[in-house]
């Protein structure tokens, strides 16, 4: 999941890039000696915006998707198939014999899929075979473009519900928020719900202009505004990571496939530094800087990274050892902001899927 979250972020890195061209471009070729080529500046700035339009739902829908088909792999490999969201088991068996049904199998987007490969899958699933692998087309389907409505019910149906109005008190899009509107303090409802919807809406609509043969606008958005909606999705995308990244952790800590360490926080003692510092109960297993470690932020996921420091009697230390003495606790320093009196959570090795 977290090599997604990457190539999308540089997808929109190149993006930018684009949007940061224009202007310097556009002033060269009015410069040109070539008239046609001085003719063509109006010409080169309404196919910008097109390909700049298209460009960003597309790797917006993109990234929802493998979002929704990796987490989905995951709950299949730690759960029977019938233990799986009912939602998901239903959409699958419905999806797949609708693929089948329409013949849609090996033509346009599902190009390399066979029959016999969707009938195999169907048939272990419900045969309980273990492993089982899922129609990954099946679980992805969907018939419109992604707004906030049809994203909810793509991710309710592998068990994330609400996802839309979770992401409104994420990290991510409230720090976009802020920065957006000059704001210094936290906002205790989220962002507002409308200006999720309108953004996403705004960015399908474009889309849908460039796509299906609609007359590309007369008044095309600036450079700015064209920049706001990368910073935007980007805030969005991360934010919704953190929500998928919380559902996964604790669902890979249910299944007791990975093994962790739970750090209760010492009563009346900290956080320090913004947050950054907290003072944890020795634990029972080995501590080390460079740890994993995440907190859960309910309803926003949770926030992760490593171990920086520990420290013991004010000392630095680079592990702590079950048999160690630490009277007055634990101090952890974290490159994340844990909320007072929360669980932090060790993992005893890295997950490639997140860090």
């Amino acid at each position: 999941m977290r090599s997604t979250l990457d190539e999308f972020t540089k997808e929109l890195g190149e993006l930018e890039t684009l949007v940061a061209s224009i202007t310097p471009v556009n002033e060269a070729l009015a410069e040109h000696k070539n008239s046609l080529v001085r003719k063509y500046v109006s010409v080169r700035r309404r196919f910008d915006y097109a390909a700049f339009a298209v460009a960003l739902y597309a790797s917006f829908e993109k990234l929802i998707e493998a979002f929704i088909a990796e987490y989905a792999q995951f709950l299949s490999r730690c759960l029977r198939y019938l233990e799986l969201p009912p939602k998901l088991v239903t959409k699958h068996r419905w999806r797949t014999g609708e693929m089948l049904w329409r013949g849609r199998i090996g033509e346009g987007r599902h190009v390399g899929l066979t029959e016999l490969e969707m009938v195999k899958n169907l048939f272990e699933c419900l045969n309980g075979v273990r492993p089982y692998t899922l129609n990954k087309a099946a679980v992805i389907a969907h018939d419109v473009n992604l707004r906030v409505n049809e994203i909810d019910t793509l991710f309710a149906a592998v068990g994330i519900e609400n996802v839309c109005d979770r992401v409104r008190r994420a990290d991510a899009l409230l720090n976009w928020y802020r920065k957006t509107k000059d704001l210094d303090d936290v906002l205790p409802d989220g962002v507002p719900t409308t200006l999720i919807e309108e953004r996403i809406k705004d960015i399908v609509d474009r889309r849908n202009e460039i796509a299906h043969g609609g007359d590309i606008p007369t008044e095309l958005p600036g450079e700015n505004e064209m920049s706001d909606a990368i910073s935007f999705i980007q805030a969005f995308a991360q934010s919704i990571f953190a929500i998928i990244v919380g559902s996964y952790l604790e669902a890979r800590r249910d299944a007791a496939s990975v093994g962790h360490i739970e750090l209760v926080q010492l009563e009346n003692v900290g956080p320090y530094k913004k947050g950054t510092v907290v003072v944890v109960k020795k634990p029972a297993q080995r501590l080390f800087v460079g740890q994993p470690v995440f907190v859960s932020i309910d309803p926003a996921g949770v926030r992760w990274g490593r171990i920086q420091k520990l420290q013991v009697d004010d000392s630095d230390v680079q592990e702590i050892l079950p048999e160690a003495n630490a009277p007055r606790g634990v101090g952890v320093e974290l490159d994340f902001r844990c909320p007072k009196g929360a669980i932090l959570v060790a993992l005893e090795a890295d997950d490639d899927a997140v860090w």
